[in-house]
């Protein structure tokens, strides 16, 4: 974890890194937190499907603009003001959750919007204030605490809820929202430039697409973490219960397959911090494809160990992935539309999961669920593998790319002076 350590020195860093630890924290807490919260009411399993779905609705429609918004006002201050609408909507739905369900579903809604304008910020703002050199290892970081906190989130919700009630866990992380806000604020950055004339959203948007097209690596890595998701990840979701109830007699191979693909995220995590293969798109995409194991072992395997050691790859996989990805896009794309860019990745990333959960029960029930599960597990390991024949997948580089880049924007005083810091000890180690 030395990498990490290395760069979390930096107190800036150090500062957005907490943010988006509370921001995790509190993002854990809130499906748990809700569920519980609406299973109170006399009316809530019914409503629970509408008001997590609204949640993921949210995310989506906050998404879109999203990239926008962050690379056309200063980053932090765009952190800061998600996790407040997101705190608003905890504290909303834990103080008026007996409303009308309009209430809750407009409260989740903004607190999905303010997820979705989160993300896409707090990826920029990793390619704004970290030396290129450290960034692999910032992201590191990042998906370390997300991985802890999404399991220690849920968890920490359960027993307020046992403790306390229901409120408590939402009001807690309508708290870690305000705090990361209070964090954001401190962060500085880039300033907005004073020269460029602010175009209508779509075309700003348009303009990211614009930059997306333009990396064939990034077209090609985006199309087969879609299929990973539609049909390796939803797969996963909506056949672990039945399977394991059907072939090993209960419940707890759920609990156990998502618990090894959290441990081999984590490893994964860890592994990145400090490898860095000149290569990275070659083990990238390869590790992305091994997910395929997960329905192929759903599929036919008798013991199940496999499963769980095969969800336990796909973790490690997902992370081999991820980390050098987005490091990727903050190296390739001009900093004045990285956010544009994560946006796209996010959008397509939330926008085809639930398409992949909706239509797979369908074809289950007339294809027969082996059948599905080896047809999904084979087109998720061809998906990934396909593309490292794609000029400059392999290196996450585009050398047509290169010459459409812009020059950045300024960044503020403390931002700049760890980057220049950071370069000239870059240079001086070389």
């Amino acid at each position: 974890m030395s990498g990490m350590i290395t760069t979390l020195r930096q107190p800036v860093v150090l500062r957005l890194w907490l943010a988006h630890t509370a921001s995790a924290i509190a993002t854990g807490m809130l499906p748990t937190a809700l569920t519980l919260a609406v299973l109170d009411r006399h009316d809530g399993f019914t409503v629970l499907g509408l008001v997590l779905g609204t949640r993921t609705l949210g995310f989506v429609a906050g998404s879109l603009p999203a990239g926008v918004i962050a690379d056309r006002y200063p980053r932090a201050a765009v952190l800061a003001l998600s996790s407040v609408i997101r705190a608003a909507g905890a504290a909303i739905v834990a103080i008026f959750v007996d409303l009308p369900i309009v209430a809750p579903c407009t409260a989740v809604f903004l607190a999905g919007a303010g997820e979705g304008l989160f993300r896409s910020a707090y990826q920029a703002l990793i390619g704004e204030l970290v030396a290129e050199r450290h960034r692999q290892a910032a992201n590191a970081a990042t998906t370390l605490s997300l991985r802890v906190c999404l399991v220690g989130g849920p968890t920490a919700a359960v027993g307020l809820y046992a403790a306390s009630g229901r409120t408590t866990s939402l009001l807690l992380a309508a708290g870690l929202w305000l705090l990361a806000a209070a964090l954001a604020t401190r962060i500085g950055g880039a300033r907005p430039d004073p020269t460029r004339t602010p175009r209508g959203v779509v075309a700003e948007f348009a303009e990211g697409l614009a930059e997306a097209r333009r990396h064939r690596w990034f077209l090609a890595g985006l199309g087969a973490l879609a299929v990973w998701l539609a049909l390796g990840e939803a797969a996963k979701y909506l056949m672990l219960p039945v399977i394991g109830r059907e072939r090993f007699g209960g419940d707890w191979l759920i609990a156990a397959s998502l618990g090894a693909y959290s441990a081999g995220a984590i490893v994964g995590a860890l592994l990145m911090s400090r490898w860095r293969p000149r290569r990275p798109g070659i083990p990238a995409m390869i590790m992305l494809g091994s997910y395929g194991l997960v329905p192929l072992t759903l599929a036919h395997a008798q013991h199940a160990w496999v499963i769980i050691a095969c969800c336990a790859v796909g973790g490690t996989g997902i992370e081999i992935f991820n980390i050098p990805w987005f490091t990727a896009i903050q190296r390739e794309v001009p900093q004045h539309l990285q956010a544009r860019v994560s946006s796209v990745d996010f959008l397509v990333s939330y926008g085809i999961s639930p398409l992949g959960l909706a239509a797979l029960p369908a074809v289950i029930d007339a294809a027969g669920g082996p059948v599905v599960l080896t047809t999904c597990g084979v087109l998720v390991i061809a998906a990934a593998v396909v593309t490292l024949a794609v000029p400059g997948m392999t290196t996450f580089t585009d050398r047509r790319a290169s010459t459409a880049c812009g020059p950045a924007p300024t960044p503020a005083h403390g931002s700049r002076q760890i980057n220049q810091t950071d370069r000239h000890q870059a240079t001086t180690d070389e």
